[in-house]
């Protein structure tokens, strides 16, 4: 009895302090967190048989068959199998960004062969899949950051048609030993909805999340400083210092 006190002593004294590092900012906790976000993926969404517009008379009819089948997997970059087309409001862990989008995609691949898009409009998501706020510097930082073979940049999570022109490593250079797995499936006979979903995990970022933990940012993809502060300053944000 007094050693499951004494544990839960130190249970609660070891989440007093977490809470009041991650209150105060704490940079060394934030890119931890990050670099454990970023070792997969996951999103669940759906498509309506009607798309509410901003008004009434905006409203857009999907029909009875909704625009969201197939199966793709991919076992690393260079490994592609399968079809899918699909236009769907998705709450979706993609690596460090979090959040709900709109996200319209097409994937068709055959081993290293694969071609498509994706275009994502976000709407209620954090700084990472979204522009003009702080971690623009970041994502500057990132795209610039390309390999010296293929060109891409090191890690990117905002997608629309105008990044899609490299189609190959689109999620960027660090994350490219992805497995994944995305079913989309229409239903047309009772719910006229389409229902879709995705599971994936890179085994290298297990790597880079255990070597944060002691500080190494071995991809070189940490947005803080270990006091909290940004770690690419975004010149837009601060205009006093121009």
């Amino acid at each position: 009895m007094r050693f499951l006190t004494r544990r839960r002593l130190w249970a609660f004294l070891v989440a007093v302090v977490l809470i009041g590092l991650l209150n105060s900012g704490c940079g060394y906790l934030k890119n931890v967190r990050d670099d454990v976000m970023d070792i997969g993926t996951a999103s669940v969404g759906f498509t309506p048989p009607v798309v509410p517009g901003s008004e009434d008379a905006d409203d857009m009819a999907v029909g009875p068959l909704p625009p969201t089948i197939g199966v793709y997997a991919e076992a690393t970059e260079f490994v592609h199998l399968g079809a899918l087309a699909k236009a769907s409001g998705d709450a979706e862990w993609d690596r460090r960004g979090i959040g709900l989008v709109v996200d319209d995609r097409t994937k068709l691949g055959l081993g290293p062969l694969h071609w498509g898009h994706i275009n994502q409009t976000p709407y209620l998501v954090n700084a990472y899949k979204k522009e003009d706020n702080e971690l623009d510097a970041w994502r500057d930082h990132m795209r610039d950051l390309e390999d010296p073979l293929f060109g891409a940049p090191g890690k990117e999570l905002i997608f629309r048609e105008r990044y899609n022109d490299q189609r190959f490593m689109e999620k960027g250079w660090q994350d490219w030993e992805t497995f994944s797995l995305e079913v989309a499936v229409p239903e047309p006979f009772i719910t006229h909805m389409g229902f879709y979903a995705r599971l994936g995990v890179d085994p290298s970022q297990v790597f880079d999340a255990a070597l944060s933990l002691f500080c190494i940012d071995l991809y070189g993809d940490a947005a803080y400083d270990f006091d909290g502060s940004l770690r690419f300053e975004n010149p837009q944000l601060n205009p006093e210092e121009n």
